[in-house]
């Protein structure tokens, strides 16, 4: 056993010009790049990283679509092209499900170094070391670890201020779970120095979103970049991102992500909401499962204020549904990282006490 720790952190250049470094940062790895990501993802960013590398070293050899789906099969699809077998290394662009396969095809299938250019601020994957995979029909599969992040990641929040402010919403509702995810798996638990640090700085999943979640929507609303933006960007992406790093795959999501994961199995809510909304609804489960009803007292108005899920309808999810939803919740792996059993009756519990929370606030 080696007598040593060592720890991988995420790095970042982010602005509206961010793209800008990328010669230098990339440069050492060699000379040809291939682009992965969704199509909207790579519209977006072509003209930024063109501008960015021209009169450079770095050539971008081929834009491939990444299959769609975060799934290994996609992942094992990307790596067998000719291009991905050419390149020096891989840019990644797009949200979490793209940038997912691609850590997973870089870490896993064929190993290339990777860097991240998300186009919008959604999930922490970015700047994560897990590649978070689902089946073919979108059915959540596994959380693998790509033991590192990538190699660095570059966010222009001009291009996340033109995306969709959903998404930038999402990320709020994602991130806002960190925090009280690690929170409760570290309870009781005798930590190391990196996952206390983790789990301290998990209050920063938490605090700037109050802060400046509101103008930051207000401003993606319209295409403008701002202070608020880049400050929640890099919370949803950098913060989220580095306590996920810190904490390890024991302390990084329980209860609400083990829920999220359950309702995937609903067509309607894989096909109509986002990862960050529906994890969001299942942070204030939670909270109630847990007993932390002050908690939910304290984030109900936020959540109302930007329009978050607060009870199924809103997810577009009946009562009678809930059957495979919680059996799902309770095989992922995530389910087991909470300092005490966790049971069907304690979800649906919770899931009813919050129903008649909203009735009555």
């Amino acid at each position: 056993m080696a007598n040593y720790a060592y720890q991988y952190l995420p790095c970042y250049t982010v602005g509206p010009d961010a793209y800008d470094r990328v010669p230098e940062v990339c440069g050492r790895f060699g000379k040809k790049a291939v682009a992965v990501g969704g199509h909207r993802a790579l519209e977006a960013a072509k003209p930024y990283i063109e501008k960015a590398i021209a009169g450079s070293d770095i050539e971008i050899i081929d834009y491939i679509w990444y299959g769609g789906e975060a799934s290994i099969e996609n992942a094992e699809m990307v790596a067998s092209t000719e291009s991905y077998k050419n390149a020096d290394m891989v840019f990644a662009f797009g949200g979490g499900k793209a940038l997912d396969t691609c850590k997973y095809a870089c870490a896993i299938v064929s190993k290339k170094p990777v860097f991240t250019f998300p186009t919008i601020a959604a999930t922490c994957a970015p700047a994560s070391a897990e590649a978070i995979m689902y089946y073919p029909n979108g059915e959540a599969r596994d959380t693998y670890q790509c033991h590192k992040p990538a190699e660095h990641v570059f966010i222009n929040t001009e291009i996340i201020a033109k995306a969709p402010d959903l998404y930038l919403w999402a990320g709020i509702g994602d991130t806002m779970a960190k925090h009280f995810e690690t929170e409760l798996a570290a309870r009781g638990k005798k930590v190391s120095f990196k996952q206390a640090l983790g789990v301290e700085m998990g209050t920063m999943c938490y605090k700037p979103l109050v802060q400046y979640g509101a103008k930051a929507i207000a401003d993606c609303k319209n295409n403008t970049t701002s202070e608020e933006l880049e400050q929640i960007a890099l919370t949803n992406i950098i913060t989220t991102g580095t306590v996920s790093a810190l904490v390890g795959v024991t302390i990084n999501s329980n209860i609400a992500h083990s829920l999220c994961y359950g309702l995937t199995v609903l067509p309607q809510v894989e096909k109509n909401h986002l990862h960050g909304e529906i994890v969001s609804y299942c942070t204030l489960v939670l909270l109630l499962a847990d007993k932390q009803n002050d908690k939910v007292d304290e984030l109900y108005p936020l959540y109302k204020a930007i329009n978050l899920p607060t009870k199924l309808a809103d997810l577009e999810v009946k009562k009678e549904e809930l059957g495979p939803v919680i059996e799902k919740a309770l095989s992922v792996e995530d389910i087991k990282f909470v300092p005490y059993t966790v049971t069907a009756k304690m979800l649906t519990d919770a899931i009813d006490e919050l129903e008649e929370y909203n009735k009555n606030h």
